[in-house]
């Protein structure tokens, strides 16, 4: 990621975007959104399944839509929730039986998860530091972790960052501190909570290690 980060920048650079050009292409981005929310609402359910970042969509959720601060995280909050949806069923069926044939042909099988780590991987992939959503969803589809169980979760681990982001974004487009702060706050709050966990199962993980030397 970083290095195709790293070649955009370079490919940007010397085809001579600098940082007004950017702005320009921001501010119209968010003229076109906002006489079609429509079109925002469906990019927010489908674009996070391929490899762009969340957190970008979720800022321009929260510029284009920073008169209703509190409506634009509901609506993202629905958004993602559509979106971890589609793309886990999308790996559990089709995804998941295209592989099962492949492996079929050399008399291989997909390894079933025990039911007692389910949620154990759930949190792992998701409390993984860089590890990008979308592979995220597609991996815990894949593995057919319980969807009433992988949903619920999935949203309490990025719903309180994904709020902050909106907030943050709202507010600074509309030039209120207050979105600001409590979205600043929310993300602040999110990464405590996220290190809390991964201490928390990481402990676990000690003591499992232990118990079988």
């Amino acid at each position: 990621m970083l290095v195709l980060g790293a070649g955009a920048v370079l490919l940007a650079w010397r085809m001579g975007v600098d940082l007004q050009l950017m702005k320009s292409w921001w501010k119209q981005t968010e003229a076109f959104l906002m006489d079609r929310p429509w079109l925002l609402f469906a990019g927010l359910v489908i674009l996070p399944g391929l490899p762009v970042p969340t957190s970008a969509l979720m800022l321009l959720a929260g510029t284009v839509w920073r008169d209703r601060p509190l409506t634009a995280c509901a609506l993202c909050l629905v958004a993602i929730a559509l979106n971890m949806s589609w793309t886990y069923w999308a790996a559990a069926r089709p995804g998941r039986g295209l592989v099962e044939k492949l492996l079929a042909a050399g008399s291989l099988q997909i390894p079933e998860m025990p039911h007692g780590n389910h949620l154990r991987f759930i949190l792992l992939l998701r409390l993984t530091p860089g590890f990008p959503l979308f592979l995220q969803n597609y991996l815990l589809g894949f593995f057919r972790v319980p969807f009433r169980l992988y949903l619920p979760v999935s949203l309490a681990c990025s719903g309180l960052i994904s709020c902050g982001v909106v907030l943050s974004g709202a507010g600074v487009a509309g030039g209120n501190l207050t979105p600001v702060i409590t979205g600043v706050a929310l993300i602040v709050v999110g990464f405590v909570v996220v290190q809390m966990l991964r201490q928390k199962l990481q402990g676990k993980s000690r003591d499992a290690e232990t118990l079988k030397r």
